[in-house]
Formats: C-alpha cells, structure tokens, sequence
C-alpha cells in the first residue's frame, strides 16, 4: 500500500500512470492517492519516475496546506 489513508496499492497507482495520468494530481484525481497527509507523494512521484520513464512529476501534492 502506498497511501495508506485512502488504501491505494501501488499496482493502482501504476494502472493510473498507465491510463495517461503522469502527475502526482492526476492521480489524485483518479484514486485520491495523496490527497490525505501527503506522505505517499515522494512515493507517487517515484512511480511515475520508474513507470513513465522521461516524463517528470512536476505537480504539488493535492492536498491544500502543510504544516511546517
């Protein structure tokens, strides 16, 4: 499990990048992976890294406000 919050696998995630969603926001949109806490977001970014080869996570995590 990669968001523990919301109960997202890996293999989700990965089907996600697969179905065209290459952003840490795309993915959140399409399962709600790291829309929670934010840990998970390194995680998604490496994914989409490892999955998409080239193609960079340039996007923020979803979630609205961090505590510093």
């Amino acid at each position: 499990i990669v968001c523990l919050c919301k109960g997202v696998s890996s293999g989700q995630i990965l089907s996600e990048i697969r179905r065209g969603n290459s952003s840490v926001k795309g993915i959140a949109r399409s399962c709600a992976a790291g829309t929670c806490c934010g840990m998970c977001v390194r995680q998604i970014r490496e994914l989409i890294g490892v999955a998409a080869g080239p193609i960079q996570a340039h996007s923020d995590s979803p979630t609205s406000t961090r505590a510093s």
